[in-house]
């Protein structure tokens, strides 16, 4: 097993019971299948536009890099990689997802990345940091490691003086990302009988003085 097929089953087992995930994938036989080929596209184009932060099984305060060895992982998608372009979906793998699952999940999957698109846009423009999907393993969560890698996340884009975005669909965790400053900046459901769905946004670190020349990165290399 590739370590990118070891990450997406983490992922996969960490949003089977997500709302969204639930709505575009109804087939609970086989959801876990088919959210393993969406999240192996997701890693494939996080490791290209952003950076991909694990969480050691041991429950270390950095990140873990050894395959297999994860028990958490975050996707970060850097500046200007999303939207994503249609050779980006291409490279990545997204574009034979369509191949790949069914019709219902498919029309699904296409409704909820216009509705995510169109939040996402109206709720920032300009360079920022996309958390495009953090998980834990279910026997693993409510030990830190969702902090740890989301206190990584964040102190990256801080050093980058970079805004934060996510999306989520449990008003339960609004809570946790809010310690870490975001902020819900679109309370929304996908219409007409989609899950909600919480735009979040995290404000820039403000540059001191000494910094205010400095250029920021345009995008980071993924750590795989």
């Amino acid at each position: 097993m590739t370590e990118r097929e070891a990450l997406a089953g983490l992922l996969a087992r960490a949003f089977d019971d997500d709302p969204t995930m639930g709505w575009v994938f109804p087939v609970a036989a086989q959801r876990e299948r088919d959210l393993r080929r969406l999240f192996a596209a997701n890693l494939t184009h996080a490791a290209h536009h952003g950076w991909i932060d694990r969480a050691p099984a041991g429950g270390a305060d950095a990140p873990g890099d050894r395959v297999g060895d994860a028990a958490g992982v975050a996707l970060w998608l850097g500046p200007g990689a999303y939207p994503m372009s249609a050779w980006q979906a291409l490279l990545s793998g997204h574009a034979l997802l369509s191949l790949r699952i069914g019709i219902l999940s498919l029309r699904r999957m296409r409704r909820l990345n216009a509705y995510a698109q169109m939040q996402h846009l109206r709720t920032i423009a300009g360079p920022h940091w996309y958390l495009h999907g953090i998980g834990v393993e279910p026997d693993r969560q409510r030990r830190g490691l969702g902090t740890t890698l989301l206190r990584i996340g964040v102190e990256r884009a801080d050093r980058d003086h970079l805004p934060c975005y996510l999306e989520t669909a449990r008003e339960s965790t609004l809570p946790f990302y809010a310690r870490f400053g975001f902020r819900v900046a679109i309370p929304g459901r996908l219409p007409p009988d989609g899950p909600p769905v919480f735009s979040l946004l995290r404000a820039a670190a403000v540059k001191r003085p000494a910094e205010a020349n400095r250029p920021t990165t345009s995008a980071a290399p993924a750590r795989d």
